[in-house]
Order: structure tokens, then sequence, then C-alpha cells
């Protein structure tokens, strides 16, 4: 992850009552035969506006072409890619922290779909080791 930010936008609002709208880009900035180079910008928003949160960063799929389409493939309970799953469990645990730092709501953990566990086999997903908060 390179980018992480947390917006507290309104403090009137009980945060018990708020839901979360999900905004994701993920693009791809190389292919070689053996890594797929990701870039993602997750943008999370509540209704009402009250918090906005933003992750972005650097996913490396590695394994070759069956890797790659296995991490692109849709999943078939949550209607998002695998990859994207993967991405939003690494991310959560900053989202939580940020949200306590800053006395907001904080998203649920299966927000896209039920947490994630099993290892998508040949694949082998790492995001970016630098991380920075905003």
């Amino acid at each position: 992850m390179n980018r992480l930010d947390g917006t507290r936008i309104e403090t009137g609002t009980n945060p018990n009552s708020v839901s979360f709208d999900v905004d994701v880009k993920l693009d791809e900035q190389n292919r070689t035969n053996n890594d797929l180079t990701l870039d993602f910008l997750l943008t999370l928003t509540t209704k009402p506006s009250l918090v906005q949160y933003e992750a972005g960063g650097i996913v490396v799929v590695s394994g070759g072409r069956k890797a790659f389409d296995e991490a692109l493939a849709t999943d078939e309970k949550a209607d998002v890619p695998k990859v994207l799953l993967r991405i939003y469990q690494k991310v959560f645990t900053s989202l939580f922290v940020i949200a306590s730092m800053i006395d907001a709501p904080y998203p649920p953990p299966d927000l896209l779909h039920s947490p994630y566990t099993e290892r998508m086999q040949g694949e082998q997903v790492e995001l970016e080791a630098e991380q920075q908060v905003a």
C-alpha cells in the first residue's frame, strides 16, 4: 500500500446508521511471463456523508497466465475479482486503525464478501511493503 487516507466529513450523524459505498479502480501496469502488476485504488464513502477512506497501491500476482486468470476471475459469491477480495483483506486492518484515530465508523470486514481465506492455488499476491499514512 502506498496510499491510505481517512477524512472525517461530518460529526453529527449517528455512526451506527451509516452504510458504505465502494468505488474501485484496478488497472494493469505491467505483465511479464511470470508477474502481473496491478495498480489499485479503493474509495469507501458513507451514506450519509460522514467519512471517506482511500487506499491505494500495487499488487503483484506471480505464477504465470494460470495464476493471472485465477486472480482476475470473478468470485461467484461476491461477484468481484478474487484479487480484489485479497486486497480488501490486507487493507481492512489499516482502515480500522485510521477509523479509530479519527473517531469515525469503520467499514465491515465483509464489505465485499465474507473473509476469503482460501489460498488460490499457484498464486502469490503481495502488497508492496512500502506504506505511507497521510
